[in-house]
């Protein structure tokens, strides 16, 4: 089962008849692992016959792919934009990164992800799913904020795609992998791996202050 795996944008589909599905998929693929996960208990768990969950989703592949992409727009189409104007320019960073991590640390994000650590190495596929759904999402999303804020010159020219490689592992610190690991955090741990991430990014990317005009944009 090579290829890619094209995920149904749940929006491009009836939403009476889609959602139940994920919905029923993902207890399904968490209740049974991808290996044992079947399209007939998705199938009968949603309430639907075969030829319809067929209609939308070709097989697991496709169905786990949608319930990435879900999970991942879900927490990050509320994304805070680099083009506000209500902020300093750090402090759009930091909200910006704080709302990645949420999404990162997230039980839905977690628990897919063990599934894929847990699966993946006997299935590519599963593997390929997650990180074009997932990750490699979430990593043209954080380019496009860090290129807007290259544009207002907020930041300084740089390779967009690099730079979001950096901002998010220097936001995430230990948080996710604390995260996977089921170890508690300490209270208010996240926001300050998030601050001294983003002054380390901004040690790498900022323009000097001395270049900032009144509104924090430098010029």
């Amino acid at each position: 089962m090579g290829g890619r795996a094209a995920a149904i944008d749940p929006d491009d589909s009836p939403r009476d008849k889609v959602r139940p599905i994920l919905r029923a998929a993902r207890a399904v693929f968490m209740r049974h692992g991808y290996a044992a996960a079947s399209m007939d208990a998705v199938a009968r768990d949603a309430g639907v016959s075969k030829a319809t969950l067929y209609v939308y989703f070709p097989g697991k592949r496709e169905l786990f792919a949608a319930i990435v992409l879900e999970e991942r727009d879900r927490y990050l189409t509320a994304l805070p934009g680099a083009q506000s104007k209500r902020a300093a320019p750090r402090a759009r960073l930091v909200r910006f990164g704080a709302a990645v991590v949420d999404f990162l640390v997230s039980p839905e994000a977690v628990a897919t992800y063990r599934m894929v650590l847990a699966e993946g190495g006997r299935f590519p596929e599963l593997g390929r799913a997650f990180h074009a759904n997932g990750p490699a999402r979430l990593l043209a999303q954080v380019a496009d904020f860090l290129e807007q804020a290259m544009a207002q010159g907020i930041l300084r020219r740089a390779n967009a795609g690099q730079a979001a490689e950096h901002f998010i592992g220097l936001v995430r610190g230990d948080l996710q992998l604390l995260a996977l690991l089921g170890v508690d955090e300490r209270a208010g741990a996240r926001d300050a791996v998030v601050r001294r991430g983003v002054d380390a990014f901004l040690r790498a990317y900022g323009r000097s202050l001395r270049d900032a005009g009144p509104d924090g944009v430098c010029t």
